[in-house]
């Protein structure tokens, strides 16, 4: 064999071994994801239950209504155009994949199977969406008052409502719990040894969220989740217009506009919190259910957020600026709901009520779920103004006073004078 034939039959035998080594190639989309069309949930579970309300609310937490109003809404910010080679995954499947997962907090793996739609175009579609839910809703629903006008509207409700005057809104926080990005070390581990963002919201008396603030890392805490957020640092300058102090109902007391809080909020003089618990005399302890009456609002609205999305009890597998428009989606669909859908979203029994004839809280069903926002640390020390003291010790006395409702010292677990 010359030499020429010899550099042949090595090419040959080279290009045969090259051959077999060359993996097959794969699909580039599973075929039971090709089937979408005709029969992923939206094409057949989505157009069955869309005649069956109740079942429909049960699937997606919302009326069939609701959801093509928020689909309306979202169609231009999440629409994508066909190509040559593929149909585009229309804005109506993308919401309704959404709104299963923000309802279920079911994982990306167990959607796919559901809605034909790969897990890879899920972590894009997912967060995209929240986050044009939350553009196209919250000028609506999610209202923060700017004028001393908006906020008396606010303090109006609390007093017809819950008998406390001069509230502007219940303030309360939680974690939203994570799973950390990588290299962030123990930047977002919080006091529970778990991973998380924190929630701020403030309620208004009709169990709607009117202020948010999503993202601060959950490492921070003793107060520091309060100090970071907007709302605290706008009333420590007082760029946030609050009416001027009143006069209380019925009295001569003149006081200012309040928010609201639990133990883990600081004292100040436009945010007020229970008296410690050692040591209260009867008149604190009537302060204290009165304050508690009115901030178990913003308790209870978290609690039926919490209950209906429950991807809120999970540990959301994104990073933290899309866990965030997760969590802001949820607060704006629990607003539309709660104001369209009352009845539906908050059936009879949703909420605690109080008992004042045996003196006791019936709770909300809400409290049966065995996963809970976690809550904040609570705040231990720390320095309180004057100014602070008084203005809670002037509403102290009116509500032992000119103030007081008939059954409070029942609730307060008081003996009846």
């Amino acid at each position: 064999m010359d030499r020429t034939a010899a550099l042949a039959l090595l090419v040959v035998v080279t290009m045969r071994r090259q051959r077999r080594r060359r993996k097959k190639r794969t699909i580039w989309c599973k075929e039971w994801l090709l089937k979408r069309s005709s029969r992923a949930s939206y094409g057949q579970l989505f157009q069955e239950l869309s005649s069956r309300e109740s079942d429909f609310f049960s699937y997606l937490r919302m009326p069939t209504n609701i959801f093509y109003y928020i689909l309306d809404k979202v169609t231009p910010l999440i629409s994508r155009e066909d190509t040559h080679l593929r149909r585009s995954i229309s804005a109506g499947e993308r919401l309704e994949a959404t709104l299963i997962y923000l309802a279920t907090g079911a994982s990306y793996s167990k959607l796919e199977f559901h809605t034909r739609i790969s897990k890879t175009s899920l972590c894009r579609i997912i967060p995209d969406t929240c986050k044009a839910i939350y553009s196209v809703l919250k000028d609506e629903y999610l209202k923060t008052p700017r004028t001393p006008a908006e906020w008396t509207a606010i303090a109006v409700e609390f007093e017809e409502k819950w008998n406390f005057p001069n509230c502007v809104g219940a303030i309360d926080g939680k974690h939203v719990q994570i799973k950390p990005p990588l290299n962030s070390g123990s930047y977002y581990f919080n006091y529970k040894q778990t991973h998380s963002i924190v929630l701020m919201g403030v309620a208004d008396a009709n169990y709607e969220i009117i202020y948010a603030d999503v993202g601060t890392n959950g490492r921070v805490c003793d107060g520091g989740s309060w100090s970071e957020c907007s709302l605290s640092k706008n009333l420590a300058n007082g760029s946030i217009q609050l009416p001027t102090n009143e006069v209380l109902p019925k009295s001569a007391t003149i006081a200012p506009y309040v928010f609201v809080a639990d133990d883990a909020f600081p004292l100040k003089p436009y945010l007020l919190k229970p008296y410690p618990i050692r040591n209260q005399n009867e008149e604190q302890r009537i302060f204290s259910y009165r304050l508690s009456r009115a901030r178990r609002i913003v308790e209870n609205t978290f609690g039926i957020m919490n209950n209906k999305f429950r991807v809120l009890q999970t540990s959301i597998a994104l990073t933290p600026d899309k866990a965030e428009h997760v969590v802001l989606a949820t607060i704006v669909l629990h607003n539309l709901l709660r104001r369209e859908y009352s009845s539906e979203h908050t059936p009879q029994g949703s909420m605690d009520i109080e008992d004042i004839n045996r003196g006791e809280i019936v709770q909300g069903s809400w409290r049966q779920d065995a996963a809970q926002l976690l809550e904040l640390e609570r705040r231990r020390g720390g320095r309180i103004s004057e100014e602070a003291r008084a203005v809670r010790e002037a509403f102290c006395k009116y509500f032992n006073n000119e103030g007081q409702v008939p059954w409070q010292r029942r609730m307060a677990g008081l003996r009846p004078e």
